[in-house]
């Protein structure tokens, strides 16, 4: 919960002024304290506070603004949009788990509703290879109801040769499947993810074939902790690749009304 130390606190009002629930109160001697019962841990007194006075003792120390660490360019960062691409081909080699804590770390900054942080993530990895021929089975099963044959061409291409990279997966072999109590959130913190992916030289994919499978199947959906209340936002393929793009792809404009 949000602690105000009165002795740093100069009674400026910006935490209050920034407060969207109004939890931030003035008392009689200039200072201010929170009242826990309208506060939903948002942090942005922390983070506004010039002072300091304002902590969240029992989570993380926030990390200090520095320009020079902090800011990004703008043109750069479109760039970086434009150039990020679905990659279909892996190497095959994992991503490391410093890697791997990095990409989450990516996921985790991420807005979630009222702060409510109910995003979780499960990284497929040691077992990925013992879920790789339900998750095929579910996306083939899926695709017999929907009369879906050429995407049934994919499952019978895999049990030709299940040894041998797929249609789905791409040679790769981790997993990252992101569930949520609302499903723009944890749909953000992929967002966040796969642009990290980009910036650390990885490949990823989002992959919705594999999150139809997972919904389709019973014990897919208990293994990932799917329920009415946590909902299956996406999966992102991750791994390493060898392709090199060179140049940004073309797009449509942007469908725009302004009104």
């Amino acid at each position: 919960m949000v602690s105000i130390d009165k002795s740093l606190c100069t009674g400026c009002g910006q935490c209050a002024a920034n407060c969207a629930v109004h939890a931030l109160v003035r008392e009689e001697d200039g200072t201010y304290r929170c009242n826990k019962m309208f506060c939903f841990r948002c942090g942005q007194c922390v983070a506004l506070c010039p002072t300091g006075a304002a902590s969240m003792p029992d989570l993380e120390a926030p990390v200090e603004y520095e320009p020079e660490k902090f800011d990004l360019d703008p043109a750069v960062l479109l760039n970086a949009m434009r150039f990020r691409r679905s990659v279909r081909r892996f190497t095959g080699e994992k991503v490391t788990r410093e890697e791997l804590d990095r990409l989450l770390e990516a996921g985790r900054c991420a807005p979630t509703s009222s702060n409510t942080q109910s995003v979780r993530f499960t990284v497929l990895d040691r077992e990925f290879e013992a879920l790789r021929p339900q998750i095929w089975e579910s996306f083939a099963d899926w695709a017999r109801r929907e009369n879906r044959k050429l995407l049934l061409r994919r499952y019978e291409s895999y049990r030709a040769a299940p040894d041998q990279p797929d249609t789905l997966f791409y040679g790769a072999n981790q997993l990252l499947v992101v569930t949520s109590r609302y499903q723009i959130d944890g749909c953000l913190a992929l967002a966040n993810i796969e642009l990290m992916a980009h910036a650390m030289g990885l490949g990823a994919l989002y992959c919705g074939f594999a999150s139809w499978a997972i919904s389709a199947a019973p014990a897919l959906r208990e293994y990932f902790g799917i329920t009415d209340r946590q909902q299956l936002c996406g999966c992102l393929i991750l791994g390493r690749t060898n392709l090199k793009f060179r140049r940004t792809a073309p797009r449509n404009p942007a469908n725009v009304e302004w009104r």
